[in-house]
């Protein structure tokens, strides 16, 4: 009996143990194949290899202004790559603003270009691109060199230019489909018809239209190009030829032979000097106007009373009040009811920031392209009273975004591009700035010069906008040469004078120290009781933005039009198709400075 009892007893831990060693198998078998999946998933991810990197059009970029990066990979491994490349800004070791995503399938062997949108605005600003999690998933990038627009010449990728060119080379394969990522371009040398999709057929005779210069050349065969399509409008026997408020010059040059004094008289380009390279200002100063207008305002006075009340009834309140009730359970019930009744009225009052609302603010800079289109910039703030994943997004084909800002990162993704969207994670009443870039449809303003007198100086121009618009003008300016003029209404018509006018440059010193004050000087309670004089106040700025400052102080500006073309501006009232899209948002006030280019009707 002893021998069987101590038989049993050594069974009952040997089963055991057999069972647990089972078991044990069974996870280092699931761990091994987990290992094995994520060491093949790693392998296949780590496969892209980034072979060129292109800065903007000259490989340069235009600082303030959305730049096109394209990037071509390569997948050098025998498995295919479906995931998504992110690409973002960083400073020292952490990221900042939000992350830019693409998605990106790579066959096997194969490469292929990826352009992302971004906004520049500080030189200092290191970039990554990253496509997984492993040590080798990432590329850095330098910070790219500054410059003003630029002007290169077309080439195609399958037919490289066989001879040297004075200008830099770029390939009509890599145009962008959307004008809002030619802020970089200013001028085209073409000696060929490319071959193009509709998207960026569109896209080029929009930045035509909106002012660019193409300039024709003639090709190895001696002839000029002959365009197809919507291009066949480049199609012409003139020497000089106006598109919409853009150029085309016939050269009668190779790429081989034209010269950069040629085409001169056109564009001057001016690359920033290291001590010019200072962050961009103009943005920052923007937003924080903008963001004055959605503080959250607090009743001070009554947050006081509310203290000094609370104190006085949860002390000597509750010690007066227990003297009378015997029961410690009414006097423990009484405290808890005091301290929960004055948790709701604290939580009342301290969470009223904008009346309990989400509201939107937003600057815009539309400049003409042909009719109710516009190219149009947006600075935006938004308020949201309800904590969420947000998605904002506008009503236009193509959307870019940026964050804007250079001192945190921001939870979010920036989808630019086609349908082009920003997710973004916002606390209760907090908000968020961001920039915005789009081809979208406005209002048709019928712009008409009655009446041009004067050359370089203005004497006197009277221009027409149709009564309807004309009532909806908040401000007006034109600029001449190195002069801008200040717009009177006048029994309908707009009116500019020598009178009314001063040097550019002190122009753009006074609005731009306007500005600097504006965003700075923070009134005690932090209210803005004007909210349309804050924007009348962003609009000169604006207007030296658009001539090529990119900081506060800077009065050096892109070269002046000929004496045959002014730039009109008009400040007024953003269309509702100008807003963000979707009601999770409320209301949005938003005001727009419209640029439009004039000629000196011929006599």
């Amino acid at each position: 009996m002893i021998s069987e009892n101590f038989f049993i007893m050594r069974r009952v831990p040997y089963t055991a143990t057999r069972l647990c060693g089972e078991n044990c198998c069974i996870w280092m078998k699931c761990f091994r194949w987990l290992y094995l999946l994520l060491l093949f998933i790693a392998t296949s991810a780590s496969a892209l290899d980034v072979q060129q990197i292109k800065w903007g059009f000259d490989d340069k970029v235009v600082p303030g202004r959305f730049n096109v990066i394209s990037v071509l990979v390569a997948n050098s491994s025998s498995e295919p790559f479906d995931g998504t490349v992110d690409f973002y800004k960083s400073r020292g070791l952490e990221r900042v603003g939000a992350i830019n995503q693409m998605p990106c399938y790579l066959s096997p062997l194969t490469a292929r270009w990826l352009q992302f949108y971004v906004f520049v605005d500080n030189q200092y600003d290191q970039w990554r691109l990253e496509w997984g999690r492993g040590a080798d998933d990432h590329h850095d990038m330098e910070a790219p060199k500054w410059s003003s627009p630029a002007q290169v010449i077309l080439f195609d990728a399958d037919a490289p230019l066989s001879a040297a060119s004075a200008f830099k080379q770029f390939p009509d394969e890599l145009f962008p489909p959307t004008v809002a990522a030619t802020s970089g371009l200013d001028s085209l040398l073409l000696d060929h018809a490319p071959r193009w999709e509709q998207a960026k057929r569109q896209a080029f005779l929009d930045w035509l239209r909106a002012g660019g210069k193409v300039h024709l050349l003639m090709g190895a065969d001696g002839r000029y190009p002959i365009f197809k399509d919507e291009l066949d409008v480049l199609n012409t026997s003139a020497d000089r030829a106006r598109i919409g408020s853009g150029l085309v010059v016939r050269h009668a040059a190779t790429a081989r032979e034209i010269k950069k004094q040629d085409v001169q008289d056109d564009v001057s380009s001016r690359e920033l000097k290291p001590n010019e390279q200072i962050p961009n200002q103009t943005t920052d100063s923007f937003f924080r106007v903008l963001s004055r207008m959605s503080q959250r305002h607090y009743s001070w006075g009554g947050i006081y009373l509310l203290a000094l009340a609370y104190l006085a009834l949860v002390g000597p309140g509750i010690f007066v009040a227990g003297r009378k009730v015997a029961d410690y359970r009414l006097r423990i019930a009484l405290l808890l009811a005091t301290i929960a009744g004055f948790t709701l009225l604290f939580n009342f009052v301290g969470r009223r920031g904008q009346g309990e609302s989400s509201v939107v603010h937003s600057l815009s800079y539309a400049r003409a392209i042909d009719g109710d289109t516009y190219d149009v910039t947006q600075w935006v703030n938004v308020f949201v009273a309800r904590g969420a994943d947000y998605t904002i997004t506008h009503a236009a084909p193509h959307n870019l975004y940026a964050t804007g800002q250079d001192y945190e990162a921001v939870n979010g993704l920036i989808e630019n591009g086609k349908d082009g969207k920003f997710l973004v994670d916002l606390p209760m009443f907090s908000r968020r700035a961001f920039l915005h870039e789009a081809e979208m449809k406005g209002i048709n303003i019928p712009v008409k010069v009655e009446n041009w007198n004067g050359a370089e100086k203005l004497t006197r121009l009277t221009v027409t906008v149709g009564p309807d618009f004309t009532k909806q003008i908040l401000d007006g300016w034109v600029v001449l040469g190195n002069r801008i003029y200040k717009m009177k209404s006048v029994n309908g018509r707009l009116e500019f004078a020598v009178a009314d006018s001063q040097p550019l440059d002190d122009f753009v010193s006074d609005s731009n120290q306007q500005l600097f004050q504006s965003s700075y000087a923070y009134m005690s309670d932090d209210t803005v009781t004007n909210v349309e004089n804050q924007f009348r106040k962003m609009a000169t700025p604006l207007i030296a933005w658009s001539l090529g400052a990119e900081n506060i102080g800077q009065t050096k500006l892109l070269p002046p039009q000929p004496g045959d073309r002014a730039q009109l501006f008009l400040f007024a009232r953003s269309p509702e198709s100008f807003s963000v899209h979707g009601s999770d948002f409320g209301h949005e006030t938003g005001y727009v400075l419209y640029h439009f280019n004039l000629f000196k009707p011929e006599s």
